[in-house]
Formats: C-alpha cells, structure tokens, sequence
C-alpha cells in the first residue's frame, strides 16, 4: 500500500502562513502601520477563508467531517486516548476555533473604524452602530485569539517534547514515521482555484464598497 501525506501542500502552506501573519498583524497594529495592517489581513483573510473550504472539498484530513466528533468522542478520548493519524478530538477542536477566530477577526477588521488611522474597506456599508459592534469585537476577538494561541502553542509542546510525538516535523513534512494517509491528497490546483475565486470575492466587495462620508 503506497502512503500519502496526511496533510497536503495547501493545508500545510496556510498553517505555517497563519503564525507569520499573525505575528505581522500583530506588529503593524501595535506600530500604526495600518497600510501594510490590512494588506496583510487580506491574505489571512483569503488564507482561512481558503482553509475553511478545503474543509469541505479538500483532501481527506482536511475534511471537517473526517476529524471532528461530537462530545463523546472527545469524552472518550479524554479517558482513553488514542492514535490518530489526523487531528485527535481535542486537536479537532483548537483548530476549529482558531479558523473561527482567525474568519472573525479578518471580517469584523474589514468594517471597523478606530477614528484616528484606520477605516476598514466595508465600514460604510452598513450604519454606525454596526461600525461599532464590529470594532469593539475585532478588539474582543483579538484578545481570545490570542489566549487560544497561547493554549495551542503549549499542547503542541506537551505532545512534542512531553509525549515525544513529532507534531512540528508532520505538520511540516506532512507525514511522519506513523502518520501515514492511506488517501491520496487531492490536486493543489483545488486549492489555488479556491484561493483565487476567495480572493476575487474579496476585491470585488472592496472595490464596490461605499466610500467614507465627507463632512463639510
């Protein structure tokens, strides 16, 4: 039987894109960057909308329906653990809340306005109460994300260092000696396609949105 990645070249691309430009995000928020702020989150945004269809119509692991189980799934495995060759339960579950947030903080950035250096592309779209709730939670939001990151971060290193299961060396070779897929992964041209129809989208809603009002 011929092995196969679990993780194939687009998931694996996206997830080592998403620290990098978290981190960049992260600096050019803090440094009023605010230009290069949101080119970034265009791509991040384009990234885990990408992922998210992948999630769908991607290859076997990167399916949602391939990985995630109900509470008693996790239940078990928090009593019984397990080998998996994708995301365990609870591996499943961080990496659906980090796409979650990831989507919510690139989407409530593009309608947000801090009145002093930054309009988001679609702030006008909608009246100013709208504005606001996406503001106040694009700040919220960043705060949650960035308490799960740290979660994240720190079951990678209880696995990697503490159970001696090389989750870094998978992620990034996209099998190991016992995370082979019996499934072939689908071609990349799956996910360039979705990537650019994503993209697509987003420019044409930032091209037709309404500009900022000028008051006289």
């Amino acid at each position: 039987m011929t092995g196969h990645p679990v993780w194939d070249a687009p998931s694996r691309f996206i997830h080592w894109c998403f620290p990098v430009g978290i981190g960049l995000m992260w600096w050019t928020g803090d440094t009023g960057r605010m230009e290069l702020h949101s080119y970034v989150a265009y791509v991040l945004l384009t990234l885990v909308a990408t992922r998210v269809a992948l999630g769908f119509v991607g290859s076997y692991h990167s399916r949602f329906r391939n990985f995630v189980v109900g509470p008693a799934g996790v239940v078990a495995y928090l009593r019984e653990g397990g080998h998996f060759v994708g995301h365990n339960p609870l591996g499943a579950l961080s990496t659906l809340a980090l796409l979650l947030l990831i989507l919510v903080q690139g989407i409530s950035g593009l309608f947000s306005v801090d009145d002093v250096s930054f309009d988001g592309p679609l702030a006008y779209a909608f009246d100013g109460q709208f504005i606001d709730l996406a503001t106040e939670w694009h700040d919220t939001n960043w705060d949650i994300l960035q308490f799960l990151i740290f979660m994240h971060v720190g079951a990678i290193a209880w696995y990697q260092w503490r159970k001696r299961q090389p989750m870094v060396q998978t992620m990034w070779r996209g099998q190991s000696a016992d995370r082979v897929s019996e499934h072939a992964p689908v071609h990349v041209a799956r996910a360039v396609a979705t990537a650019v129809i994503v993209a697509a989208c987003l420019w044409l809603a930032i091209t037709w949105a309404p500009e900022a009002p000028t008051y006289y």
